[in-house]
């Protein structure tokens, strides 16, 4: 059967999907620019994608951005957070632990959670060790696109947490696909019945 859709009612799909996208879109940009990190006990790094046994660049913008914090004396110490993908040739906390003594940080600062294949994942076994360890307030980093996702899953957790936003990659293409998959992820917090 097929349905001939008038411009009016198109205008207004149009409108409404444009409004959803916003609604989404808009809270998850701006927490990318205005999540501020207060100091915690320690620094929970979000795994993301390598090449082989390298950070990708998502993630090193991330190991980046964990290292400054650490640097300014936000935290003194860090939990890496990721498991090995099908592609990749050791677990993403293993990569980033060897990227963070690379950069010289000592090796009993870092903490490795490897288990992880999801944000949810990440945050719940992150927490575990940080109960662990006695630690009470964290600050999390990932890209500016994830961070919104990060915080309102550490929130659901009831975890004393914190971010701070690593920049995007350098390319549009990549930029736009993460925010699209960002907003899609957050629809489905934010939409679904629980």
């Amino acid at each position: 059967m097929f349905f001939i859709i008038s411009k009016k009612l198109r205008r207004q799909l149009l409108f409404v999907i444009l409004l959803v996208i916003l609604a989404v879109e808009l809270p998850i940009i701006t927490a990318g620019f205005l999540t501020q990190p207060q100091s915690g006990d320690v620094i929970i790094i979000l795994g993301a994608k390598l090449i082989g046994s390298e950070p990708s660049t998502m993630l090193r913008l991330r190991l980046e951005e964990g290292l400054r914090l650490y640097r300014l004396g936000y935290a003194p110490a860090f939990i890496v957070s990721g498991a090995q993908g099908k592609d990749e040739e050791i677990s993403e906390a293993r990569a980033m632990k060897q990227y963070l003594i690379n950069q010289g940080v000592e090796e009993e600062r870092i903490l490795i959670e490897d288990q992880s294949f999801n944000t949810y994942q990440n945050l719940v076994n992150s927490q575990k060790i940080m109960n662990q360890q006695g630690m009470k307030k964290s600050i999390i980093v990932s890209n500016s696109s994830h961070i919104r996702r990060a915080l309102l899953i550490a929130h659901n957790l009831q975890m004393n947490a914190t971010a701070s936003a690593a920049p995007m990659a350098d390319n549009a293409y990549l930029t736009t696909k993460q925010y699209l998959r960002e907003g899609a992820a957050m629809a489905y917090i934010l939409f679904l019945p629980k």
